[in-house]
């Protein structure tokens, strides 16, 4: 074999490992943690963190708190402060129906009466919003339609339009 042979041969072997280590390098890459990401601080240092971390940090719902705000605030608030009878209800009705409304982010009863949504699954910040409006409610006037009013604006300012009712 020529020496020039021998070389080229050489040459090929170095290409086709180099080929073969970039491959590697790159399976090892897509193999590495992707919940790790760097992050620059406001100091100008870089940190490493962990995605699953933070999602984890933020809020997550808990069932008992909506529970009970729901029923040992909002319903017990209604109960107490609104006018109570058979004679009422018509004054009671618009009053739950924006609450609701509220509640599922702007579903309304549909023609025959149907929401489909639970008001009692609403988020978290919406029932710590509502419950802030019927304390102040509670707390200073107590005047229906003043809720009524009030409730309605925040769900036209939410998008959530108007009842039929």
């Amino acid at each position: 074999m020529s020496k020039e042979k021998l070389e080229l041969e050489e040459l090929a072997l170095k290409k086709e490992q180099a080929k073969e280590r970039e491959i590697e390098l790159l399976l090892l890459k897509a193999n590495e943690s992707k919940e790790e990401s760097l992050l620059f601080t406001s100091d100008g240092n870089i940190e490493i963190r962990n995605e699953i971390d933070t999602i984890l940090d933020k809020p997550i719902d808990n069932p008992k708190e909506k529970y009970d705000l729901y029923y040992n605030v909002v319903r017990k608030l209604l109960r107490k402060y609104l006018p109570k009878g058979k004679n009422n209800e018509v004054a009671r009705k618009p009053i739950y129906e924006e609450i609701n409304t509220y509640l599922t982010r702007g579903q309304r009863k549909d023609k025959r009466g149907y929401r489909h949504a639970d008001s009692r699954m609403a988020y978290s910040v919406d029932y710590k919003e509502l419950v802030n409006i019927l304390s102040e409610w509670a707390a200073n006037s107590r005047n229906v339609y003043g809720l009524y009013d009030r409730l309605r604006d925040l769900n036209k300012s939410k998008g959530y339009g108007v009842s039929d009712m």
